[in-house]
């Protein structure tokens, strides 16, 4: 049942006391969201003020009234408040709020390295599988193979739960310990693994058997992947590469200037990369910095849904310019530019600042980049990376994973 209190004196008193406290933790926040720098309450302007004037309504509602105390939970609720703004902006899945730890593990995938044990986790029918060790790390050498699937974290049984919470049982201080036990043919096993500094290699790269095509995978866009990508593509063309699949897909995007260097690796000095558009309209043509040396071998490019913001930006560059066909289902769709704000008590807001759109002017927010080629993945089947796909031959590939035998044959024709 509803009741209503407005009239109640002491609780005019608590409204404005409350109001003066949200606006001095709000108003940093709104200011960096509003103008990119932190303001003073007496700057913010009139419909914000009434905004939180009824934030500061309801919080005094919610803690004299509520009937769980014990759940109200002051900066809970101004990170709820906060996350719900920028919901209501509709850039799902890129526009973000980040609390101080999240901040801290945004910025260590930015880098490339991370504390862990080194092992790339996956969900699959509903269980948390190992999809690869990287090498060299505890985990490799430790003798943790691809499929083995994780049931308990230091004795503590992890069954139902999903890949990121397992993930941050593992995660913890350098030099310490954590004991994995995994399920491998029916049998469980147990490994004792130290935590150590992970590099996480953003591009990987192998030859598709009985060919001179290198399939090239690039994870993510952290701070030295187009470094990563023009060693790989080197090396590929020494071990007699002349043709190339660039796989895209699952990739989440990253670093914007990575994608710009990366371009540089397939497209001449002077393409345009994307074109940046800010909220007044104007636009600015990004292009292929001097000094590139690209490869013109031929090349197609693998995308899916999971393709999303660096990675879109690097497939639609080469797809407008005419240097290769995209092939696969059409890609995740994040078409605006971030830039990070950081707030007074460490976290961020990760804000759209500007919209992106293809070298030909395509908008592709929320409609993605479709391929030239659609080629959809079999039910239960899953994009090959080149650490499984190592082992297999060239036709178990092909059969394996129908987007990469696509992308072959375009290449061929």
């Amino acid at each position: 049942m509803w009741k209503s209190t407005a009239t109640k004196s002491d609780r005019r008193t608590s409204v404005v006391r409350v109001m003066a406290m949200v606006v001095v933790l709000l108003a940093t926040a709104l200011g960096s969201f509003l103008f990119g720098r932190s303001q003073s309450p007496a700057d913010i302007g009139g419909e914000d003020r009434e905004s939180l004037r009824l934030y500061a309504e309801a919080l005094d509602a919610v803690r004299d009234d509520y009937v769980d105390q014990k759940a109200v939970n002051p900066k809970k609720q101004t990170y709820a408040a906060i996350e719900g703004m920028l919901d209501s902006l509709g850039d799902q899945g890129h526009t973000r709020f980040l609390t101080p730890k999240e901040v801290e593990s945004n910025r260590e995938s930015l880098s490339g390295t991370y504390v862990g044990v080194g092992i790339r986790l996956e969900d699959r029918d509903r269980e948390v599988v190992v999809a690869s060790p990287i090498g060299g790390s505890p985990a490799a050498e430790a003798g943790v193979r691809p499929g083995d699937v994780v049931v308990a974290v230091d004795g503590k049984s992890v069954r139902e739960q999903d890949t990121s919470e397992v993930v941050e049982k593992i995660k913890g201080p350098e030099g310490t310990e954590v004991e994995l036990t995994v399920r491998r043919g029916g049998k469980e096993r147990d490994f004792t693994l130290e935590r150590t500094r992970i590099k996480t290699p953003a591009v990987s790269w192998m030859r598709l058997p009985g060919s001179d095509v290198a399939l090239v995978q690039v994870t993510s866009f952290s701070d030295d992947s187009a470094g990563e990508l023009e060693k790989s593509v080197e090396e590929a063309r020494d071990s007699g590469a002349r043709r190339f699949v660039l796989d895209l897909r699952n990739n989440p995007g990253g670093r914007l200037d990575q994608a710009v260097e990366m371009a540089g690796a397939f497209l001449k000095p002077g393409k345009v990369v994307y074109v940046r558009e800010e909220a007044d309209g104007k636009r600015e043509k990004i292009r292929v910095e001097d000094g590139a040396d690209p490869t013109r071998a031929p090349l197609t490019v693998l995308v899916n849904g999971g393709t999303a913001s660096s990675a879109e930006i690097l497939a639609g560059a080469l797809r407008d310019n005419d240097r290769a066909e995209v092939v696969g289902t059409t890609t995740y769709g994040t078409g605006t530019v971030l830039s990070e704000f950081t707030l007074s008590d460490g976290s961020a807001l990760l804000l759209g600042v500007a919209e992106w759109l293809t070298p030909d002017g395509d908008f592709i927010r929320e409609t993605g980049i479709a391929p030239e080629v659609k080629v959809e993945m079999e039910e239960g089947d899953e994009p090959l990376v080149p650490g499984d796909a190592r082992d297999l031959s060239r036709k178990e590939i092909l059969e394996r994973d129908a987007q990469i035998s696509r992308a072959l044959q375009e290449l061929q024709e």
